[in-house]
């Protein structure tokens, strides 16, 4: 039986958490592609396959884009929404510019599907 099946059948024993369970397969499922598309627009560029950052050509020891697969979920959707909100104000710097500019294009929706995908996919193992 598939796993999405089992949760529903299980449901009417386990009452609420049965429907949180389903609710929040679902919206994963929903959110990994939409998560990933965006990365790979967005994050992959700068920031990696695997969200490992990129080290500085001129200083290796010190990275040009940060690791983004060890941040906490919060801490990553708080500076998405940072330089989201620098771009819609346009007050960015020419380095802040770089993470402004695809953050100002994405809606609340993309920004939790792109945090989730980071999170469940690239998050580096503690």
């Amino acid at each position: 039986m598939p796993k999405i099946m089992r949760q529903i059948f299980y449901w009417p024993m386990m009452g609420g958490i049965g429907l949180l369970i389903i609710s929040t397969t679902i919206e994963m499922s929903v959110a990994a592609p939409v998560g990933l598309a965006l990365y790979k627009k967005a994050c992959k560029k700068c920031h990696g396959k695997l969200g490992e950052g990129k080290k500085s050509k001129a200083d290796p020891s010190n990275f040009k884009y940060p690791p983004i697969n060890q941040l906490s979920e919060e801490n990553l959707g708080k500076a998405i929404n940072k330089y989201r909100e620098m771009w819609q104000r346009q007050t960015f710097n020419k380095t802040e510019k770089k993470m402004a500019k695809p953050s100002g294009k994405l809606s609340d929706e993309d920004i939790k599907a792109l945090v989730a995908f980071i999170n469940s996919k690239l998050k580096k193992n503690e």
